[in-house]
């Protein structure tokens, strides 16, 4: 009675005592069950007031009485608490290997075989992962009210775990096996309490021999390389010591779990498009290149997509036939590791064509940006990381494949792939003419020239040897390089293409050996209006005259030399309109009359005369001009030229006159005279 009277009272260690001298005398009477029972619920009170030697005393007794009524598992449990940070270092050193001994001999009884041991205090285990490329974060686990801390990697990266065991044992052992168990997140919390199996594991990951437990820390690495995306925990580790399995699960230690992340690998597919843009107007071959790069691809799919104008065929298909579109899906097949697949097929751009199907005049307007035609390509592909076949010959399960979509996009250009900069033409001789044009090139590639042609009007044709260009034969041009193509030509009144426009066609030739027609207007309205005024000019009774002062200022009153100089070349002989006309002689001879109508000008001297163009065409006519106001005068005395004779009706004569640019009237400033009286007085 006085057992209970004390703990009642709280003296637990003075009712252990007594409880404990109860045992003892039943271990001397030979009553180990009683005193087994005496000593279970007493063994730990001397563990709570941290009086170590008293609590290794307690568990050696009992583990004596447990070894005489040959209670194997309960033998074997007491034994291993024997074993501690805080008892090992008070143990007796004989009596501490001989409970080894018994230790040793106890796991491997056969009947301990069936047990699951759980966390024993001789070995302290845990658990680390080293860091890893992705890093890590701690979560907590709601429902279990724990921290996580997640490392993340992705597929195919090396992950290293390390095993630290802390064995309070005199001697070192030699165990058969340690494995850890990885248990995914989602089924986790529904087995962490259960005994671990492989049943309810992702992946059992065994440790690498020898098995040799020093005492002391001891040190144990595994690697594992990941094929499948998921979050995993790593849920116990077991330690299989002969006969007997102890189970250290991570949610009976007060420590956070350790979790792994893992995240699908960065796909090592590409995907290309050549050309690297199109040119609009024209039927192009493209080429779609899967290289499968490391990866290790199961199926995929290519889907060409194009925007409005541009049509594509099915891979393989011929371009003639009619099965454009402006998107087709072909199946990918599977490819291993460093493989490439090649697919060929055809673009067809709506731009670039007249309303009857020839290639469109390309002028220099368009040389500004415009509407990009695209085409895209996008691959989807299932894969696996390049080591899922070496993991899969090591054990691995299969695994679902990861997937990625790859795009790739080619334009048509915003501009023709050559625009003309400048175009304009030079005389050179009184029939030859040097048309140069310069081109400007657009295309982010070099082409090649491998033809060219000019189409002229009237009355303009190209000389036999006047294609200046040979040397751009073949000739590379890059983007922002320009060309400039010379033509040698000469007037031809037999052409009758008057209606048509300048026209350069160059043909271009990309590495591929694709040609590209491009039919470039030129702007030559310019010249083309100056050879119709010649023309003009030359048709009618023209006279050239040119007016020249002597000085290019002078003063109000004072006398300036004016002469005309008269170039009657263009002159020809009247036709008789009626039979009146007198002028019959082989004389052609014209009237001229030299006037100034704005009154600026006092005219004086040969400002009439008659001409006579039969012998000499060209005149020079001196006369004298008086400047009548003080400035700046812009307006000279004008001619004006008719056929001398004595009837009407005579075709008029057109004059072309030049002028000097204005002429500098000054004004007195000063008057010399001489003042003398008026008369002499004697």
């Amino acid at each position: 009675a006085i057992v209970p009277l004390c703990q009642l009272a709280g003296s637990y260690r003075f009712a252990a005592r007594l409880q404990a001298e109860r045992a003892e005398i039943h271990i001397q009477l030979g009553e180990y069950h009683a005193a087994t029972d005496i000593l279970l619920p007493i063994v730990d009170i001397c563990a709570e007031d941290q009086w170590d030697r008293g609590h290794f005393w307690r568990l050696f007794r009992l583990a004596c009485c447990q070894r005489m009524i040959h209670d194997a598992p309960a033998y074997l449990n007491t034994l291993t608490r024997c074993f501690g940070s805080r008892l090992s270092p008070v143990a007796p050193v004989k009596t501490a290997e001989l409970l080894q001994r018994d230790l040793e001999a106890v796991v491997g009884d056969e009947e301990i075989s069936k047990y699951h041991l759980g966390v024993s205090p001789f070995l302290e285990t845990e658990l680390s992962v080293e860091a890893l490329s992705a890093g890590k974060m701690n979560t907590p686990l709601m429902s279990m009210r724990r921290k996580v801390v997640k490392n993340f990697c992705s597929v195919g990266e090396t992950a290293y775990f390390t095993l630290t065991l802390t064995s309070h044992l005199p001697k070192a052992i030699h165990v058969e096996s340690i494995r850890l168990f990885l248990v995914s997140f989602d089924k986790y919390e529904t087995v962490y309490m259960n005994t671990p199996c492989e049943e309810d594991s992702f992946r059992v990951l065994p440790f690498d021999p020898p098995m040799v437990i020093e005492p002391g820390e001891n040190k144990f690495k595994i690697e594992w390389i990941p094929m499948n995306t998921g979050q995993y925990i790593l849920s116990a580790v077991e330690i299989r010591w002969k006969a007997s399995c102890f189970f250290y699960r991570s949610c009976a230690l007060r420590k956070p779990l350790m979790g792994i992340d893992v995240l699908p690998s960065e796909p090592t597919q590409t995907i290309e498009l050549n050309p690297l843009f199109l040119i609009p107007g024209h039927v192009q071959p493209v080429r779609i290149v899967f290289h499968a790069g490391s990866d290790v691809i199961t199926e995929g799919t290519v889907d060409l997509i194009c925007s409005e104008g541009l049509q594509v065929i099915p891979p393989g298909a011929d371009p003639n036939d009619d099965e454009w579109s402006q998107s087709c899906q072909v199946p990918l097949p599977p490819c291993s590791p460093g493989e490439k697949i090649v697919l060929e097929t055809s673009v067809k751009s709506s731009g670039g064509k007249a309303e009857d199907g020839t290639d469109a005049v390309i002028h220099e307007s368009d040389s500004r940006a415009g509407v990009v035609q695209t085409m895209q390509a996008k691959v989807a592909t299932s894969y696996h990381h390049a080591l899922y076949d070496k993991m899969k010959d090591q054990g691995e399960s299969d695994s679902p494949s990861m997937k990625t979509v790859l795009e790739a996009m080619v334009t048509t250009l915003d501009r023709p792939a050559l625009t003309v900069d400048s175009a304009d033409g030079f005389s050179y001789t009184e029939d030859n003419v040097l048309i140069s044009v310069l081109l400007h090139c657009n295309t982010p590639v070099p082409f090649f020239i491998k033809e060219w042609d000019i189409r002229l009007p009237h009355p303009l044709r190209v000389e036999a040897n006047g294609d200046m260009n040979e040397e751009l034969f073949g000739h590379p041009i890059a983007e922002g390089e320009q060309l400039s193509f010379g033509f040698k030509c000469a007037y031809d009144e037999s052409i009758q293409t008057k209606d048509e426009d300048p026209i350069l066609h160059v043909v271009l030739q990309d590495e591929f050996g694709k040609t590209f027609n491009q039919v470039l207007g030129l702007n030559l309205d310019s010249f083309y209006g100056k050879l119709r005024e010649k023309e003009e000019f030359t048709r009618t009774n023209s006279v050239a005259v040119k007016l020249t002062c002597s000085s290019g200022e002078g003063l109000v009153g004072a006398p300036v030399a004016l002469t005309y100089r008269v170039d009657a070349s263009s002159v020809s002989r009247p036709t008789r309109r009626n039979s009146n006309d007198f002028n019959t002689s082989d004389d052609i001879c014209m009237f001229y009359t030299v006037s100034s109508n704005q009154m600026e000008w006092v005219l004086a001297g040969n400002v009439e005369g008659i001409l006579n163009c039969s012998k000499k065409t060209s005149f020079e006519l001196e006369f004298i001009g008086i400047p009548t106001r003080p400035g700046v005068l812009k307006e000279f005395p004008s001619i004006s030229l008719e056929y001398k004779s004595a009837h009407g009706d005579m075709p008029p004569i057109t004059v072309h006159a030049k002028h000097p640019e204005n002429f500098k009237s000054l004004s007195f400033v000063n008057h010399m005279a001489l003042a003398c009286p008026a008369g002499i007085e004697a």
